[in-house]
C-alpha cells in the first residue's frame, strides 16, 4: 500500500488534477535568474551543454526552456501543491516556427524533462493513449525544499510579453485528412487584415492594466476553486483546479474556424471559468464588485439586423410547459436559445442543452420532443428571428458582441480602470457601475445603429447613505450590516496576505531600489 505522504507516487484520481505546461512562463527578476543558474550549473550544464558546433543555432538554448519549465513547475506548487502539470513528449509538440510559442520551446524540453527526472529534480508518470492521459510532472521533495528556501516569489513571474494575443483557430485536417474534434491555433501573417496590429496593441495594452490589478475572492484562503467535469475519454467525472489569482487573469481575442469574420471575442481570466454565483464574490483591488449583463444580446443582435426591436421584454418568459417554477422555465429556455444560436440543426442543440445541465438535474433528462416544445414555443414568441436559429449563425454574432466588448473594454483601459469581460456581461467596481452602464450603451448604439438592449446587474448594490447623519456614520447602528454582511465583502486571511504583498509588489515597481556600487 502506497503512503500517503509519497510524494514519487500518485493515485489515477490525483494524475487527473493537472493542467498543461505553460511554455509563456518567464521573468527576468535577478532573484529568478539566480535560481535558474544555480540549479542550472549543479544539475544540467554538463549534461546538456551549450552547443559550440559551428552553423545554425538553435532559437531557444536548452538553459532558456529549463528556464520556463521550471517557473510554470513552481508557479503550479504555489497556486496548489496537488496540482501536477501535463506535458508533451513527443518532438511534433513544440513548432518552434510559431507565433504561438514564443519562447521558442523546441523538442530540447523533452531531453531537459527526462534528465530533470533522472537527478530527481522533478517525478513523472508516463502517459498513454490507454488512459487518455499525457505525461505528468510535478516537483520532488528536494526541488520543494529549494523552492521554499529561494527569494523568488510568485508575483515575479508572468507571461512573456511576446506571448501572441490574437488567434486565429481552425479544425484543420491532419495529414491523413482527418477533421479533429476540437480547434487548434492556426498560423497566418499580420498582412492578411489590417486591423490584426492594432487588435494586439490593445489586447497588449488592457493585459498589462489586468496584471497590474488585483483581482480575487475574498472569502478565498487559497486562491483556487476546486470543481469537476464530465470527461468523455474517461468516461467519469474530473477533479479540476481553476485558479483565482495572478496566473489566470491574461486574456487573448479568438476568431474562429480560420475567418476573421467570425468570433473575435475575448477569451481568459478566471472569471471566465467560474459560475456566476461566485463571480458575485470577485473583488478588484479589494473593491467589491457587480456584473452588467446584456439581457439576451444574440436575441437583440438578430432582432437589431432584422431592423425589429425587442423593446426591453424578457427574452425568455414563456408559457409554462415542462415546469411549473416560472425560473426554472426560464433558465432552460435562456440555455436552450443559446444553444440554437450556436447549432447547425435542432438535434445538436438539444445534445449542447443536455451537456451543459447540471449533474443529476431534471434538464439532463430532457427528451429531444420536450425541447422541442420549448424550442417551438420560442420561435412563436420570436418569429421574425427564427431563421437565425439552429442555422449556424452564433459565431456571426459572436464577431459583433467581440466588437461592442472592444469598445466597453478599451474605453476603461484607457483610463487605467480594469473591468472583467464574459462575453455578454461586464464586471466592474461597484462604484463604476453608472459609468459602465452609460458605455455599454454607448457601444450597442454604435454598432446595432442605436439600437438599445435591457441591462441587469447581478446584485443589489447596498446603498448606505440614510445611515448617514451629516456626512458620519454611526457604528452602533452599522451592527445589522455588518452581522448581515454577504460573502464578496469578508476577506480572508489568505487573501489578505495576497492583497498585502501585490501592493508591495507594484509599490517596488513605481520605486524600485537602486544600489550604487
Amino acid at each position: 500500500m502506497k503512503d500517503d505522504n509519497d510524494l514519487t507516487y500518485k493515485t489515477p484520481e490525483q494524475l487527473d488534477y493537472s493542467r498543461s505546461l505553460d511554455v509563456h512562463k518567464w521573468s527576468d527578476y535577478p532573484e529568478v535568474n539566480s535560481l535558474v543558474n544555480t540549479l542550472w550549473d549543479e544539475f544540467l550544464s554538463t549534461e546538456l551543454p551549450a552547443s559550440i558546433a559551428a552553423g545554425k543555432r538553435p532559437k531557444s538554448s536548452a538553459k532558456r526552456q529549463f528556464k520556463t519549465l521550471l517557473l510554470d513547475i513552481y508557479v503550479a506548487w504555489q497556486e496548489d501543491p496537488d496540482l501536477v502539470i501535463g506535458v508533451q513528449l513527443t518532438n511534433g509538440s513544440y513548432k518552434v516556427g510559431s507565433r504561438y510559442n514564443a519562447l521558442h520551446i523546441s523538442k530540447k524540453i523533452v531531453e531537459v524533462i527526462h534528465h530533470l527526472e533522472r537527478v530527481g529534480i522533478i517525478h513523472m508518470h508516463i502517459g498513454s493513449e490507454a488512459a487518455a492521459r499525457s505525461t505528468r510532472i510535478w516537483p520532488s521533495e528536494k526541488l520543494i525544499a529549494i523552492f521554499t528556501e529561494s527569494d523568488i516569489h510568485p508575483l515575479m513571474i508572468g507571461p512573456h510579453e511576446d506571448k501572441e494575443v490574437i488567434v486565429l483557430s481552425a479544425k484543420e485536417p491532419d495529414e491523413a485528412g482527418k477533421i479533429p474534434t476540437k480547434s487548434k491555433e492556426i498560423e497566418y501573417k499580420d498582412d492578411e487584415w489590417s486591423e490584426i496590429p492594432r487588435l494586439r496593441t490593445e489586447v497588449q495594452k488592457y493585459n498589462k492594466l489586468l496584471r497590474r490589478s488585483f483581482i480575487d475572492i475574498g472569502h478565498l484562503e487559497y486562491p483556487v476553486i476546486k470543481t469537476e467535469y464530465w470527461d468523455r475519454k474517461k468516461k467519469r467525472f474530473v477533479d479540476r483546479a481553476i485558479s483565482t489569482g495572478h496566473f489566470n487573469k491574461h486574456v487573448r481575442r479568438i476568431f474562429y474556424r480560420g475567418s476573421w469574420t467570425l468570433g473575435g471575442r475575448y477569451h481568459g481570466g478566471f472569471w471566465q471559468q467560474i459560475s456566476g454565483e461566485e463571480r458575485k464574490n470577485i473583488l478588484i483591488n479589494d473593491f467589491r464588485s457587480v456584473e452588467l449583463d446584456f439581457s439576451g444580446l444574440h436575441i437583440n443582435i438578430a432582432y437589431a439586423l432584422e431592423g425589429h426591436n425587442l423593446d426591453f421584454q424578457d427574452p425568455y418568459e414563456l408559457p409554462l410547459l415542462l415546469s411549473n417554477d416560472k425560473q426554472e422555465q426560464r433558465k432552460w429556455v435562456k440555455s436552450l436559445a443559446l444553444m440554437a444560436f450556436n447549432a447547425a440543426e435542432e438535434k445538436k442543440a438539444f445534445q449542447a442543452f443536455r451537456s451543459a445541465q447540471p449533474k443529476g438535474s431534471l434538464g439532463k433528462r430532457f427528451t429531444d420532443n420536450q425541447l422541442g416544445q420549448l424550442l417551438e414555443a420560442f420561435k412563436t414568441k420570436h418569429a421574425s428571428i427564427q431563421q437565425y436559429l439552429c442555422t449556424d449563425r452564433g459565431v456571426e454574432f459572436m464577431n459583433i458582441d467581440g466588437k461592442i466588448a472592444s469598445k466597453v473594454i478599451n474605453h476603461f483601459t484607457d483610463k487605467n480602470e480594469p473591468i472583467l469581460c464574459v462575453h455578454d456581461s461586464f464586471i466592474c467596481r461597484e462604484h463604476c457601475k453608472d459609468e459602465l452602464t452609460e458605455v455599454m450603451n454607448k457601444a450597442i448604439k454604435d454598432e446595432l445603429q442605436d439600437y438599445q438592449i435591457r441591462i441587469d446587474p447581478n446584485k443589489e448594490i447596498m446603498d448606505l447613505k440614510d445611515r448617514m447623519i451629516n456626512g458620519v456614520f454611526n457604528v452602533t447602528n452599522m451592527r445589522d450590516v455588518y452581522r448581515n454582511r454577504s460573502v464578496d465583502v469578508r476577506r480572508a486571511e489568505g487573501y489578505l496576505l495576497r492583497w498585502n504583498e501585490h501592493k508591495h509588489w507594484l509599490y517596488m515597481i513605481e520605486n524600485p531600489i537602486y544600489l550604487q556600487i
